[in-house]
């Protein structure tokens, strides 16, 4: 069945609605398909499609590579493109290798399994599910790092270190600067 970007787009756009997602959320998404639709010029989509749209990283207005054009459309088309080849709206589409590293201690492979049983089961959202298990998992990775193979092994300080950890990795240090705080105490 050949859709226009609009008709999928309109799904897409309800899907988010229906899932809770903020206005400020999704009020990009119509301005990104409104391109892509002009880019299409009345094609039906494909993945093709997509991936040509997706590559077009280049700013008109400034003529170099915009970052934001990219995760955009990237975003974008990760949706689109599930919903091309499932028939359904995947939010929980990850363009970044698929959630992060994993837990290969057994303990922790069995908790992990069961924490996204559990998310599932109380009714969150993809989305929410893939964010909170991606935190979670990096936890349990940080702890195999550290040494520790069970979680009975983890205690205060190691949630304080992962948190320390994460600094590095965020523009602003500011962000879990309470984290310093409560370590020296």
């Amino acid at each position: 069945m050949d859709m226009t970007v609009t008709q999928i787009g309109a799904v897409v756009v309800a899907e988010l609605r229906a899932a809770g997602y903020m206005e400020s959320t999704i009020g990009q998404y119509p301005k990104t398909i409104k391109v892509l639709s002009e880019f299409a010029s009345e094609r039906a989509y494909s993945v093709e499609l997509g991936a040509e749209f997706a590559s077009m990283t280049t700013s008109v207005r400034t003529g170099g590579f915009s970052a934001q054009r990219r995760s955009d459309y990237r975003r974008l088309i990760g949706v689109f493109d599930s919903y091309v080849g499932a028939g359904r709206v995947d939010l929980s589409v990850r363009g970044r290798g698929g959630g992060g590293p994993r837990p290969v201690v057994k303990g922790f492979v069995e908790l992990d399994a069961g924490w996204e049983a559990e998310l599932e089961r109380r009714g969150l959202a993809a989305a929410t599910r893939a964010a909170y298990g991606r935190v979670a998992r990096s936890y349990l990775v940080f702890l195999e790092r550290c040494g520790i193979a069970e979680l009975g092994g983890a205690d205060g300080a190691s949630v304080l270190a992962f948190l320390e950890s994460l600094l590095g990795k965020w523009a602003s240090r500011h962000c879990f600067g309470w984290c310093r705080t409560f370590a020296r105490s």
